[in-house]
């Protein structure tokens, strides 16, 4: 993606400093940013499809792992890109799950702005490699 105000991004936080920092920091980048303050209402705003997912991984009605599996299950959701974050490095055990759903990076935050718009980019830039599941396509 070449132009930065074509993309979607749906923000997934409960912290609601952390929502509207990093929604202030996208949308001067020209960014369509929406909002979700937890796992149901991120599934709920994922059904318009965006063009990535910034999610944090510890959301309070369900981990943004469960999240992710009920994205990957749909048809419609599967190949959305996320980037998940957290203000704590994330242990071997989760990087491997969140590997196997797809997710592209982990962001530890606080993030700089342009930590940050090199790894939008670059997920926005990477095709969807997960393995294939069961052997399904």
């Amino acid at each position: 993606m070449s132009s930065s105000s074509s993309i979607r991004l749906l923000l997934v936080d409960d912290n609601e400093t952390n929502r509207y920092s990093l929604s202030r920091l996208l949308t001067s980048r020209g960014v369509e940013v929406a909002e979700a303050k937890n796992g149901a209402q991120a599934l709920q705003m994922a059904q318009n499809v965006p063009d990535l997912m910034l999610m944090d991984i510890h959301l309070p009605d369900m981990s943004a792992y469960d999240v992710l599996q009920r994205l990957r299950g749909e048809p419609k959701t599967a190949n959305v890109a996320v980037i998940l974050m957290s203000a704590v490095e994330p242990a071997p055990d989760a990087r491997s799950m969140a590997e196997v759903l797809g997710v592209h990076s982990f962001l530890t935050l606080p993030v700089l702005s342009q930590d940050l718009w090199i790894v939008i980019q670059a997920a926005l830039r990477r095709p969807m490699d997960r393995p294939e599941e069961d052997g399904r396509k």
